[in-house]
Formats: C-alpha cells, sequence, structure tokens
C-alpha cells in the first residue's frame, strides 16, 4: 500500500497481460491521439494499407486503431488484455475495428486464419513483451499475417538513459496531477522495471510495469527469423532520415520473397 492508502495497480509482474491491466484506466488520458505524433501515424498507415485490410498487434485502446478505421481501412486488432480491449469497444468509433483477445506472441493463439495487406505494432508496443524469444515469435506472428507483398510496420522509440540502475525521469506536470517514473535498468538482459508514481488532489497512486527495449539491428535479426526482410526505416512518420540522435525509428518489413518490390 502507499502512504494514502492507495494500492499498486494490479498486474505489476511479468503476466502477458500485465502492461494493459496495469495502465488501462488511464492510458487513454496520458496518451491521447496527439502525443507521440499518433495523427501522423495514422496518415502514414493509410497509406500503407491502401485499399487492403490492416491488423495492429497490440491494439490496447485503439488509439491508432480506431482513427485509422475512420478513414475506410478496414481494421482488425489483437490484444491479450481484456481491459484495453473493453475500452476501445466503449468508445465512439470502436465497433469499427474488430477485436481478437489474443496473446501476440503465442503463434497457436494468435491465429486469424486469414492474411493481410499491413500489419503494424507502434507506440512500443513490442517493448511491452518484457522477453527477447516472446518479442521474436510476435514477429513471426506478423509474418504469417502478411499477405503477398504486404508490409509490416513496426514503431518504438530508440533506447535513451539505458546506463545501469534506477533513474528518476518522465516528469510530467499539470494543474491537477503530478507524476513521475523510477526506471531500474539492466542493460545486459535490456529489461527496465519501471514504477510510474501520480499525485492528485486525491492522493497518490503507483503504476509498475516491466518492458524489454529493442534496437533497430535486433529488431532486424528478429524480422529476418521470420522471413523477413527491411525495405524502408526511418526517424519518424513523415519520413525524416534516421540520423544519431534520433529520438524515434519506424521500420518497414516484406517478405524475403518480395524484396525486389520497390522499397517503404
Amino acid at each position: 500500500m502507499t502512504g494514502d492508502g492507495k494500492g499498486t495497480r494490479p498486474g505489476s509482474g511479468h503476466a502477458p497481460d500485465a502492461y494493459g491491466n496495469t495502465f488501462g484506466a488511464v492510458y487513454d488520458d496520458w496518451y491521447p491521439l496527439e502525443f507521440a505524433h499518433g495523427a501522423e501515424a495514422v496518415a502514414a498507415l493509410a497509406t500503407y494499407a491502401g485499399r487492403g485490410e490492416a491488423l495492429e498487434l497490440g491494439v490496447g485502446t485503439g488509439r491508432i486503431a480506431i482513427p485509422l478505421a475512420q478513414r475506410g481501412v478496414r481494421v482488425h486488432g489483437v490484444d491479450i488484455s481484456p481491459v484495453m480491449l473493453e475500452r476501445l469497444r466503449a468508445k465512439p468509433g470502436g465497433h469499427l475495428v474488430r477485436t481478437v483477445l489474443a496473446d501476440m506472441a503465442d503463434p497457436d493463439a494468435c491465429d486469424l486464419g486469414r492474411r493481410f495487406t499491413l500489419v503494424y505494432s507502434v507506440f512500443n508496443s513490442i517493448f511491452c513483451i518484457p522477453a527477447q524469444a516472446r518479442q521474436t515469435a510476435s514477429l513471426a506472428v506478423a509474418a504469417r499475417h502478411l499477405a503477398p507483398g504486404g508490409r509490416l510496420v513496426i514503431d518504438h522509440q530508440m533506447p535513451a538513459d539505458v546506463a545501469p540502475g534506477v533513474s528518476a525521469r518522465h516528469f510530467h506536470a499539470t494543474d491537477d496531477e503530478v507524476r513521475f517514473s523510477l526506471v531500474d535498468c539492466d542493460p545486459v538482459t535490456q529489461v527496465m522495471k519501471r514504477r510510474t508514481v501520480a499525485v492528485t488532489d486525491d492522493g497518490v497512486t503507483s503504476y509498475c510495469s516491466v518492458i524489454r527495449y529493442v534496437w533497430p539491428a535486433e529488431l532486424d535479426l528478429m524480422a529476418a527469423a521470420a522471413g523477413l526482410v527491411l525495405t524502408a526505416r526511418r526517424a519518424d512518420w513523415a519520413g525524416t532520415p534516421m540520423r544519431p540522435g534520433s529520438p524515434g525509428c519506424v521500420s518497414v518489413y516484406r517478405h524475403r520473397t518480395h524484396e525486389g518490390d520497390p522499397a517503404g
């Protein structure tokens, strides 16, 4: 229990649905569409999808999937958190996204029996799988669901502040809330244990999660193991070239048999 009598949120361990069950109640408040260029992501993904159908792995509360569906793209979404999916379905436009409760890193459980022009996983969703083997498995799931010539798009932040030990970061303050995170980083396993503390007039609440960050070169190896090849990489959704110090990374993959197709 925290000092004001409020408890730590559930889902703080390594269970596959831990992240969604921990942050589901606050996710949309903390990460609205405008956060981290969400609108630009939707526009770019709509272009990638074209007239085809799209599948989001780690769809969460539909932050990206719903506005993408509202653009006319037929969107399917997979997530392991019933908390997240319940919030997606309760939103305006939530009915436009066809959701499946499944583990995106479990090839047996996550089989939609169809293929898609676009498969995507955005806003660090792959980091929420805190084990390399399961992250690799999620790439295999993505590859299985790609139609011939289809593209897999993965968006994540570039790892930063990965020195070993505990540090305070992610400070955020408004008139109604102050929050920050204590992050314990292990650069050997690339695992970060994070405790986010939110302070409001109602008291103090603690949210715990575990993530595993991934470097672009490592992501390429995971993709190669799934039979995918990189066709494009940019620093953001606007197409800015990757440079040392770029804060983000948007990678585009295709099946190796289609690597001769135009890049992008």
